[in-house]
């Protein structure tokens, strides 16, 4: 029977922290938690036994006391309340808990009614309920959703435990059922959905699945729930003790997978133990499963796991060490040291020497066990890197190792030196522009952001994207300041050299200027440093067919009048035909009162008849004066197109007016 372990199973960070942090505390004085630290009884009943108690309630506690706050979390009051006694406070919340605790207080506070999915009666989600304030409340099925109340803002934040294909199918109806503005978090823990996506594989390749955690946990039950579903056998156990070889009759692959707030060890008795079940006769021979697993534990060997060894014997072939297994095991030189080679190292490395290594894929049962000296020590500085809650980055500078290729020999990035581990940086995250060759990186250090830490997978990703781009924002920011201050000092340089311009000029005054362009309704022209006025088509010339395209070019210097100027508005009014003599006027000067001339009828209005005179002069012939007679309407007289004889009787030259008369002229 081959046993399969879960990529993710095991202590999460959040866990892990907690009970640390718990040993930690216990180490100087005496320390107590307020209720279960984690939902494990083995890991509850552990710290017991190392001096760190549970207690139920603050009225346990007295002045001076510490208290652990567990990884689910309390709500505010308790903090208060737990500071007015004088307790020395030890929070162990989980950070990814602090998340969705934080973001209830923020939904809180910009008015949004909250909504947590999860189980009504968990900690966890009791303690985000009271960071979110009175109006909030708690749906665990679709069933719940009409005890929400109807508003029109509503925040949706998810234990971090919950199933995540569940929380979606909340979600979609409780938006379906109370439509209205949504801020959705996702605030599911991704080592929680790590175990789940990794048991649901595991479940694809076996026949059998053992889940093992406390039956206290949810985010057991959520596991063995969604495992269950897809592998009908499927077994809940807490400890190795309880399993049995019946449960695996007629498999060949049986997967082990834990939750987030199961130890190693649990999880190491329980491989010990199954590896064991397929020899019936040892299973007879052993006394009771304690017995069993002690000697067990003495032979146990598998890939993954860190063994103290001592170097017995150095060649060229590598390094022999003996680790209490009936087989002595071999680490090549490339294994000991990256890059390492028997010239290199042969003469450094003494027999007796103690090294952690790590058993490695590839060893026969004739053959020597391959260790890693390299993936030991990876393995321990791993131990000190620190998990990246969701949501946020953590600045570091790396140092750029090699460049990495998929199997298609594409390039999809750069292995790099971060916190003392290997990293990666992709391809897309080196710069904000595509990069064609790499080479250049290699042995450099750069500034860059780490954006995801899976302890579980041993994988760190460092990016330089948003680094380079608020680098990149600085400069355009910088650049944009600096052209406004310059526009702003134009901008004054030029109001002021305007203001000047306006000081020096008069209406009523002719002065030279440039144009500057032209438009349909005019011309525009300078006539001073920063001083524009406008020469309306109406003002271009005396003749009123002319365009401002026919009156002047760009560039042209022109005269022009200051027919106006208005310094609220900024606005001068120009004149061209204000500086020409009138034309019309210049023509009517020829022709003096007493003058016959022959002229032609244009019009006929009811008063009397206009005569055009010549192509410039028109002149009007009143009803009165068109006969010696009395008529009673001009067009008995006159017609359109007919030429007479008139005398000149009025010319007024302000007004443009010239009086006719040919009765007058018929007495003549």
């Amino acid at each position: 029977m081959k046993v399969i372990v879960a990529e993710c199973c095991g202590f999460c960070y959040g866990v892990r922290r907690a009970v640390d942090m718990a040993l930690n505390a216990s180490k100087d004085r005496p320390c107590a938690t307020l209720g279960p630290l984690i939902h494990n009884p083995q890991i509850i009943a552990d710290l017991e036994s190392k001096g760190v108690i549970c207690k139920n309630s603050l009225s346990e506690f007295s002045s001076g006391d510490t208290i652990i706050f567990r990884s689910h979390g309390e709500g505010p009051e308790i903090y208060k309340e737990a500071k007015k006694m004088n307790l020395d406070i030890v929070d162990a919340t989980c950070p990814n808990v602090k998340v969705a605790q934080n973001k209830a207080a923020i939904a809180s506070k910009d008015e949004f009614y909250t909504v947590i999915v999860g189980e009504k009666n968990h900690p966890e989600v009791k303690s985000i309920l009271k960071w979110a304030g009175e109006n909030a409340s708690v749906i665990e099925y679709i069933k719940d959703i009409p005890e929400i109340p109807e508003n029109a803002k509503y925040a949706v934040i998810i234990q971090t435990t919950f199933e995540l294909e569940r929380f979606e199918k909340i979600l979609e109806a409780l938006q379906r059922e109370r439509p209205g503005e949504y801020r959705v978090e996702r605030t599911i823990c991704r080592a929680t959905a790590e175990r789940q996506a990794a048991a649901l594989q595991l479940a694809e390749e076996t026949d059998a699945i053992i889940v093992i955690g406390g039956r206290n946990s949810a985010n057991i039950r959520h596991l063995f729930d969604i495992v269950s579903a897809r592998c009908p056998m499927t077994y809940h156990i807490e400890t190795a003790s309880e399993l049995r070889p019946e449960m695996f009759r007629n498999c060949t692959k049986v997967g082990i997978t834990a939750g987030a707030s199961t130890p190693d060890r649990l999880i190491k008795e329980a491989i010990v133990v199954m590896e064991n079940m397929e020899n019936k006769e040892n299973m007879e021979n052993m006394e009771s499963f304690e017995s069993m697993l002690a000697a067990a534990e003495d032979v146990s060997v598998y890939p993954g796991k860190i063994m103290e060894a001592t170097v017995i014997q150095v060649d060229r072939d590598g390094v022999y060490v003996n680790f209490g297994y009936a087989r002595e095991g071999v680490i090549t030189y490339s294994e000991w040291v990256a890059g390492g080679t028997a010239d290199d190292l042969m003469d450094k490395i003494q027999k007796g020497e103690k090294v952690e290594a790590k058993v490695i894929p590839g060893s026969s049962k004739d053959d020597f066990v391959r260790l890693s000296k390299i993936r030991a020590d990876r393995e321990a500085a791993w131990k000190n890197i620190e998990e990246l809650p969701e949501g946020e980055k953590r600045p570091v500078n790396v140092k750029v190792l090699r460049i990495i290729k998929n199997k298609a020999k594409n390039i999809v990035g750069l292995a790099v030196a971060v916190e003392s581990v290997e990293g990666f940086m992709p391809a897309s995250h080196v710069e904000l522009r595509r990069v064609e060759d790499f080479t250049c990186y290699i042995g450099q250090e750069l500034p860059a952001e780490i954006i995801e830490v899976n302890l579980e997978k041993r994988r760190i990703v460092v990016s330089r994207r948003d680094l380079l781009k608020a680098e990149r924002e600085a400069k355009a920011a910088a650049w944009r300041k600096a052209r406004e201050q310059r526009i702003q000092a134009a901008r004054e340089a030029r109001a002021a050299a305007e203001e000047a311009a306006y000081d020096a000029i008069e209406e009523g005054t002719i002065v030279t200027g440039k144009v500057l362009k032209i438009v349909d309704f005019g011309l525009f022209v300078e006539i001073a440093p920063h001083l524009v006025g406008l020469v309306h088509n109406t003002e271009l010339s005396w003749d009123r067919s002319v365009k401002a395209e026919d009156a002047a070019k760009v560039d042209d210097v022109i005269q022009v009048f200051i027919k106006k100027i208005d310094r609220e508005n900024r606005r001068v009014a120009l004149s061209i035909k204000a500086t020409q003599e009138d034309p019309w006027k210049v023509e009517a000067a020829k022709f003096h009162v007493g003058d016959i001339v022959e002229c032609t009828v244009t019009r006929i209005l009811p008063f009397g008849a206009i005569f055009r005179i010549n192509e410039k002069l028109e002149g009007l012939v009143h009803i009165s004066e068109i006969a010696a007679e009395h008529i009673n309407k001009v067009e008995e007289v006159l017609t359109v197109g007919q030429t007479v004889m008139a005398e000149i009787i009025k010319t007024d030259l302000e007004n443009k007016k010239i009086g006719l008369s040919i009765a007058k002229a018929k007495k003549k």
